[in-house]
């Protein structure tokens, strides 16, 4: 069972309307970073947020990366999930990253609603630091819990045979269900 209440979290948008609240003419400006692709169409999106105050002084920016397809909203609109994911955590470094109860939060409703799927689309190490950053609050448990589920000692997720990696991801998913 997940350790989270999906409920709890909230989104862009809220974080948005708190800037704007405490920065009436603040900015927020987005930036494309790269051009990869393949066979002439991009894939890939990693875009940047800045934040910035009444004065124009910058205070945040946020970094966020989406692969075209899959399934959600990268099927047809990474570009627009990696902006709204890129101000988020921009939102998140300014210290707008609170659940409704006031709990210090870094992961957006939409970010949580994604590992609710299961639609982490990265890497297997990826996806396990995501799991295990849901399941325990800091490395010492989420290390533990690597060494109990494999009968041995592991530097970090990075150590993970690709065997362990699907193990642990199944395990992490079931927990979560």
């Amino acid at each position: 069972m997940a350790r989270f209440n999906l409920d709890d979290y909230i989104t862009v948008a809220e974080r948005i309307e708190q800037f704007y609240v405490k920065y009436p003419n603040g900015k927020i400006i987005t930036e494309l970073l790269n051009v990869a692709g393949w066979n002439g169409k991009q894939t890939q999106f990693i875009v940047k947020a800045y934040l910035y105050d009444d004065n124009n002084t910058l205070l945040a920016t946020g970094l966020a990366e989406e692969s075209l397809g899959g399934s959600g909203a990268n099927l047809t609109s990474a570009l627009e999930n990696a902006e709204s994911s890129a101000v988020g955590r921009a939102t998140s470094n300014l210290n707008f990253a609170t659940t409704k109860t006031g709990a210090r939060q870094r992961a957006t409703r939409e970010e949580m609603e994604k590992v609710m799927r299961g639609e982490v689309q990265a890497s297997p190490i990826t996806e396990i630091k995501a799991l295990l950053g849901v399941k325990f609050d800091n490395a010492a448990d989420r290390k533990f819990y690597l060494e109990a589920q494999l009968g041995r000692e592991v530097k970090g997720v990075a150590d993970l045979t690709s065997d362990e990696q699907t193990q642990i991801i199944n395990l992490l998913k079931g927990e979560t269900k």
